[in-house]
């Protein structure tokens, strides 16, 4: 029965073994031998050795291995006594055909960029590529497409069925279909599902707001005939709906609409008696709303204007909007956008925003902000270099075609909305190609019947030529539509010359017994040094600064140890089940964060949905299970579709052992 662990890392110093047994009534003289290959074999362990088996007993035959620079390594392990004989290879593998992984003491390291092609013409970006890396593993992947924004249908469908009946949730429900309908109109496109049920649905939507609108003009959060309260922020959304709702040609009631402006008017206040954020960033919705309906306050915007720091960024968007909407050329809106876009998170693929203080009272959230910020620039800056990115992070931002909440989710549509209807490109015609160093990898054509389908090329790092700048060019005709794309290299290079790595997440690992009796594990001391069979508990400590979403947190595992699955009958009980936990106590809630943990033969992977800003501790145990000298490769967090925003641990080295391990 072969001992052998289910991968290597190259330079690994290990200890198989193969235990013999006897079912015969006497002892034997066996001959136990090991064939390997891609593994050196210490001469202190030669490949054939003798030992004796006793009667209906077993004997252990151990051999010393050192991993060397190949995909994959083979054992083979036999023994023969007069006429009985046998041969085995390890049962759990890894590899192809019987074979065990052999991995590269590597680490991944991942650029990215991305843009748009608006016109006919071609781009080329400079792909660059060490002289030493392992080209084994990585890829240059390249993602184009016709349209960021069209496949927004899921989110439609979501609130047009939301199961409550809230005022806020009844503007929801026909607002964004509103404005999709406006906006494939303008595009000259038809949607006869939609222009059949939209005006049922707007019908419905104006009726129930007629009904709940309370005597003052406003709007509460639910309609309360006995005691009706209005709210401010809702009666500016229900006053914002009503009016794009007529400008989309609906009929609306207008001394309703009349009473509500005239509501949201009484709801100013001088900016002397404005004295928290929140309060400031209700003057900027109140006065965005009214300029929508072309009764601007011009005295109360620019005094809030210079009172602007008080503003979240989403409010500064509003003000922006607002000021615009009475003079287009104002140069305070300059400003305005410049204090906006300075506050971006970018990666090189991605681009949004985090407020510093939660608006709660307002709905709000940082996806609902970008939202807001991407509508505003799309209207006031339509040429903004950052706004594919905003597109693409709002779009990645989703779970199951939807947002977190329906005020995100309406944002995000009537953003998305506006920016298909700025860059035509549902409108698409044209041709396109994609090329490395001059030679093509793939083309295509973008029109109506594509605007939804994606291309992707995988291309391996041996097309790409080392130590030089490798071309990667990208064309397209002239014709309607824009061709965005998006390039990630992904290439692996030696831990050796790595340190850990900070770019959007920073990774720490800790090694310590899990028997450490310390009432605070950080007392408990690192190891580097164990013997087998010891329980190692690993806690990966992960901070990100921004919220995160579709996390990916893989942890090698040493090649001679195993991660202890604590569904198995036969767990330790020093063993404990893989959990993430937030480290500020007063987030305890923060678990439903964690989707779920995998425990793989060469590592333990965390997937997290969404991982809003802060520091977490990922715990699981391993049990060491063969004695040597293991290479144990960097831990890694990444979001998955920004592959680019990423962290990495060091790497470490850790010796297991049982009896003193001859020198090499």
């Amino acid at each position: 029965r072969p001992v052998a662990p289910r991968f290597f890392v190259v330079d690994d110093h290990v200890q198989v073994a193969a235990n013999v047994s006897n079912n015969t009534a006497d002892d034997l003289q066996a001959e136990v031998g090991m064939t390997v290959v891609g593994l050196e074999v210490s001469p202190e362990t030669p490949p054939v050795q003798r030992v004796t088996v006793p009667a209906l007993g077993e004997s252990r035959v151990t051999w010393w291995v050192t991993a060397t620079d190949v995909a994959q390594a083979e054992l083979i392990f036999s023994a023969s006594a007069g006429p009985y004989s046998d041969a085995s290879r390890p049962r759990l593998t890894t590899g192809p055909d019987g074979t065990l992984l052999v991995l590269r003491y590597t680490a991944p390291d991942t650029v990215g960029t991305a843009g748009q092609l608006i016109q006919g013409g071609s781009r080329t970006e400079a792909v660059a590529v060490p002289s030493e890396f392992d080209d084994r593993r990585g890829q240059l992947s390249v993602r184009l497409e016709p349209s960021l924004a069209a496949g927004l249908q899921a989110g439609l469908d979501y609130l047009e069925h939301y199961e409550y009946e809230g005022t806020e949730y009844t503007v929801s429900r026909f607002l964004p279909n509103v404005l999709t309908y406006r906006a494939l109109t303008a595009l000259g496109l038809d949607d006869p599902e939609l222009a059949a049920r939209l005006p049922g649905l707007v019908e419905d939507g104006l009726a129930r707001l007629y009904r709940q609108q309370n005597p003052d003009g406003g709007w509460g959060w639910w309609h309360r005939a006995a005691d009706p309260q209005s709210n401010p922020y809702i009666s500016g959304y229900v006053v914002f709906a009503l009016l794009k709702a007529r400008e989309a040609g609906f009929v609306v009631d207008a001394p309703v609409l009349e009473s509500g402006i005239n509501y949201l008017g009484s709801q100013l206040k001088a900016i002397d008696n404005v004295a928290t954020y929140r309060e400031a960033n209700r003057q900027a919705w109140l006065l965005y709303v009214l300029a929508e309906s072309g009764q601007a306050h011009r005295q109360q915007m620019d005094t809030l204007y210079s009172h602007r720091g008080k503003l979240s960024t989403y409010a500064r968007a509003y003000l922006a909007q607002a000021i615009w909407l009475g003079d287009s050329s104002d140069a305070r809106i300059t400003t305005l956008l410049s204090d906006i876009q300075s506050a971006a998170i970018l990666s090189a693929t991605g681009a949004h925003w985090e407020e510093s203080n939660r608006d709660w009272w307002a709905m709000n959230t940082d996806t609902r902000s970008t939202a807001i910020i991407l509508d505003t620039l799309v209207k006031l800056d339509p040429q903004n270099e950052l706004l594919p990115n905003v597109v693409r992070w709002l779009m990645v931002a989703r779970q199951a075609g939807i947002w977190e909440t329906t005020q995100e989710t309406a944002w995000a549509l009537i953003a998305l909305t506006n920016w298909m209807v700025e860059t035509g490109e549902l409108d698409a015609d044209y041709q396109f190609a994609l090329y490395l160093n001059e030679s093509e990898q793939t083309r295509g054509s973008a029109t109506r019947q594509s605007i939804r389908e994606t291309t992707t090329s995988l291309l391996p790092l041996t097309d790409l030529i080392a130590d030089q700048t490798n071309a990667l060019t990208l064309a397209r005709t002239d014709g309607p539509g824009r061709l965005y794309y998006s390039a990630h290299l992904q290439i692996y290079l030696p831990v050796d010359q790595l340190e850990a790595e900070d770019r959007g997440f920073v990774v720490q690992r800790r090694l310590t017994l899990a028997d450490c009796a310390a009432e605070d594990r950080r007392d408990c001391p690192e190891v580097s040094e164990i013997r087998v069979g010891d329980v190692v508990r690993v806690d990966l400590t992960i901070i990100t600064p921004h919220d995160r979403y579709y996390v990916i947190v893989e942890d090698p595992l040493p090649a001679g140890a195993e991660a202890v699955d604590t569904g198995l009958a036969t767990t330790s009980l020093l063993a404990m089940s893989p959990q993430l936990q937030r480290e500020d106590s007063r987030y305890w809630w923060w678990w439903r964060w964690y989707s779920r943990s995998e425990l793989r033969d060469e590592k333990v992977v965390l997937f997290a949905d969404v991982l809003p800003a802060g520091t977490y501790e990922y715990s699981y145990t391993f049990r060491a299970t063969l004695p040597g000298d293991y290479h144990v490769i960097p831990t890694t967090a990444s979001e998955a579709y920004f592959p680019e925003v990423f962290g990495r641990s060091a790497g470490l080295r850790l010796t297991i052992s049982e009896a003193t391990i001859p020198e090499r």
